[in-house]
């Protein structure tokens, strides 16, 4: 039997206040994409309003509001291929910051009540968890 800290409020809260406690900017992720693959990357939460594309070309935001919930999905920018990303709070499968790194577990009981558990593991499981998303013990 494991003991747990309970919290109560917004999953995306408490992953905006485990990202932005440390000192480092920068976040890497695991998560699965809307077609069912598996992604990793390395992100970060700055909001830009110009950045500079891959092919070398600079891109500028059209000044529209956003678009998807920010309880459902976490706007970060995609440090690899230049460019932002909705991270969908409910295929997010783990996280690392710094040092930490935290494996994420979804139990949904039913429509409106949903029980997410953050699991410290060690950092030397980011090697598994980039390459495959699982953690061989």
């Amino acid at each position: 039997m494991k003991q747990a800290n309970i919290q109560v409020g917004k999953v995306s809260d408490y992953l905006y206040a485990l990202m932005t406690q440390h000192k480092v900017k920068k976040f890497r992720a695991g998560f699965i994409k809307k077609n069912g693959d598996y992604r990793t990357g390395r992100f970060d939460l700055l909001n830009r309003s110009t950045w500079k594309q891959n092919n070398g070309t600079m891109y500028q935001r059209k000044g529209k509001k956003r678009t998807t919930n920010a309880d459902e999905y976490i706007l970060a920018h995609d440090l690899d291929k230049k460019a932002p990303r909705n991270i969908s709070v409910a295929t997010l499968k783990w996280f690392s910051v710094g040092k930490k790194v935290y494996k994420i577990n979804h139990l949904e009981v039913n429509d409106s009540i949903t029980v997410v558990m953050f699991e410290k593991v060690k950092f030397t499981a980011l090697k598994n968890l980039i390459k495959k998303g699982v953690i061989n013990e």
